[in-house]
């Protein structure tokens, strides 16, 4: 019974080990060229955990060899696991830089759901966190006087003289985008807008004391999951279509965020400024959009905190990190947090930029 086991042991040992390999390779090749389910890398965290469940599993037998095989594929996945797990300690010594300001992102989920200043928690967590400079996305104001205006989210916000709306969508019911408050002076507004229902960048520099930032505050393409994409049971009939549905979403939504994401690259390229790249890019850090972004920047999360998964997002239980602060590497972040209230379907970060 027990060499029945360990052969079935084995046989999960090396599937897992494959499906950790091919979500490796999907953080380095696009969507386009991979011929696996995009969705393979979302499972990152959970196979590189099976790897190490395995590898104690083996270290109690007397098949000892096997643990090599989960040895070998974590070190496969060094690069997606810096990528994933904070720490600040081993490669990020702290810079002396004198000057600082505290930033958020924040996707909002329709500006907590389009309610007045007074009952909005978005609102009053903001006035409350108070960060120097705040970038939000999904946010929506109403053209009725029933639900928030913008004229009324402006007057709450008024403890930031300069702000930046940029609406992607603005119609005689809605106005639907990005939002900056700032408490220094924004400058050189401009949008990159793209092929996207509901997404753009939105851009502008940051007139700081003694130094111009420029930011890119984004929403890029979602991957528009329903319910009834995600089965509640693998045994449920109508499991091979939501499968073939969920993957074809995540595959068309990820090429769409490639183009994206080298629009927003080769725009910060051409910028005199150190850079500021931030919010909803809604994609895991094992992901080729990922690395396209992060290419020749820093992670502030990974900067700022240690052995953390930094989820800033949760569906069922799941969570996932697709919310981000990346930076120039002549700035510095530290104080790097992720406040876990429930007035989104999104949870803020924040952290102070050092330059």
């Amino acid at each position: 019974m027990r060499i029945v086991i360990h052969v079935i042991v084995g046989l999960l040992h090396v599937l897992l080990t494959c499906a950790l390999l091919l979500a490796v390779v999907s953080a380095f090749v696009p969507a386009s060229a991979l011929p696996v389910p995009i969705w393979i890398g979302l499972l990152f965290e959970w196979l590189v955990g099976a790897q190490a469940v395995l590898f104690f599993y083996w270290l109690l037998t007397s098949h000892r060899k096997w643990c090599w095989l989960s040895l070998a594929a974590i070190a496969c996945s060094v690069v997606p696991l810096i990528n994933t797990v904070s720490h600040a300690a081993l490669f990020f010594p702290k810079k002396n830089l004198p000057h600082s300001f505290t930033l958020m992102s924040y996707n909002t989920c329709r500006m907590g759901e389009v309610r007045k200043p007074a009952q909005n928690r978005v609102i009053q967590y903001i006035l409350r966190t108070e960060p120097d400079v705040v970038c939000l996305q999904e946010v929506e104001v109403s053209k009725s006087d029933e639900h928030l205006t913008l004229p009324e989210l402006k007057k709450a916000m008024a403890v930031y003289p300069y702000t930046y709306f940029d609406f992607k969508i603005y119609n005689s019911r809605r106005q639907y985008g990005n939002a900056v408050f700032s408490k220094y002076p924004l400058i050189g507004k401009h949008t990159l807008r793209y092929e996207s229902r509901g997404n753009i960048t939105s851009v502008c520099d940051i007139v700081l004391p003694t130094d111009t930032i420029r930011l890119y505050t984004n929403h890029l393409e979602s991957n528009r999951l329903q319910r009834e994409d995600l089965p509640a049971s693998v045994l449920h009939e109508q499991t091979q279509t939501a499968l073939s549905n969920t993957t074809s979403k995540l595959e068309k939504a990820s090429e769409v965020r490639n183009r994206q994401a080298k629009i927003i690259r080769e725009d910060a390229e051409r910028s005199p400024y150190p850079v500021l790249i931030v919010g909803d890019m809604n994609t895991t850090p094992v992901s080729y959009t990922y690395r396209q972004l992060q290419h020749g920047m820093r992670d502030a999360f990974l900067e700022s905190s240690n052995a953390q998964l930094g989820h800033t997002y949760e569906m069922h239980g799941i969570g996932i990190r697709i919310d981000y602060i990346l930076h120039s590497r002549e700035l510095g972040a530290d104080e790097f947090d992720i406040p876990h209230v429930d007035y989104s379907d999104h949870y803020p970060i924040l952290t102070r930029i050092h330059y």
